[in-house]
């Protein structure tokens, strides 16, 4: 059984692969994003985003929760290039009608690398509100605003997944493997299959005794899905 651990709403497309390919499969979200408020401050340094050479959102839900907040400003000074972190925030960001380009890699380093080779010295990042991980590292000024928080599901019912044989978790965070590893017996975490999103996630997974973690091509749906399908 292959088990599909994003949050409700953002784990309907890899349900729908998952579904293509008809294999046995469980949606379990062990985490659940929750919209905040930004602060006075983060709102305010919205006001002014010709103080930005450039603008970046770390993920899907940064974009639903915070693209609203730019795109009128945005709207008034288009030169202010964008970057989203991978292809689903992309496509996020097009229906707010926000144009944006992505790293060569989905991930924090290719976005630190953009900045480096663009020569950019302030930008504006959307994100959730844990400490971003291009924080520490970018030298250059990035203001923060964070507009969603990530949490553990309140509940989570491992009686979907119990008397399989085989278990493929697809895991795309590092709080999602967190969270397992606290559902999990020492026993039952030696014998699942990781498929993970990001080489720091595996390295993880692997101090932490799992024992058969595959790295995927990407962390897109469609790369994690192909990987887990060739271990199904």
């Amino acid at each position: 059984m292959i088990v599909n651990t994003r949050p409700v709403d953002l784990g309907q497309k890899t349900n729908l692969l998952l579904q293509k390919f008809k294999c046995n499969f469980v949606h379990l979200p062990l985490t659940k994003i929750l919209k905040i408020k930004p602060a006075a401050q983060a709102i305010q340094n919205i006001t002014n985003l010709s103080n930005y050479d450039l603008l970046i959102f770390t993920s899907q839900s940064a974009v639903t929760y915070g693209a609203k907040y730019c795109q009128k400003s945005f709207q008034q000074d288009a030169r202010i290039p964008i970057l989203a972190i991978g292809r689903a925030t992309q496509e996020s960001l097009k229906k707010f009608n926000l144009p944006s380009k992505t790293p060569s890699t989905f991930d924090s380093e290719g976005l630190a690398e953009v900045i480096k080779q663009k020569g950019y010295k302030k930008c504006m990042l959307f994100c959730g509100e844990k400490k971003p991980r291009i924080l520490s590292l970018s030298d250059i000024e990035i203001d923060t605003f964070p507009c969603y928080a990530s949490q553990e599901e309140d509940k989570i019912d491992l009686l979907k997944i119990q008397g399989q044989d085989k278990l493929v978790f697809l895991i795309y965070t590092q709080q999602t493997l967190e969270v397992l590893m606290r559902q999990l017996s020492v026993n039952t975490i030696q014998k699942i299959i990781l498929i993970v999103a990001s080489k720091r996630i595996k390295e993880l997974a692997i101090q932490h005794g799992f024992k058969k973690c595959i790295l995927a091509n990407s962390p897109h749906d469609e790369e994690m899905v192909e990987a887990a399908l060739a271990v199904y």
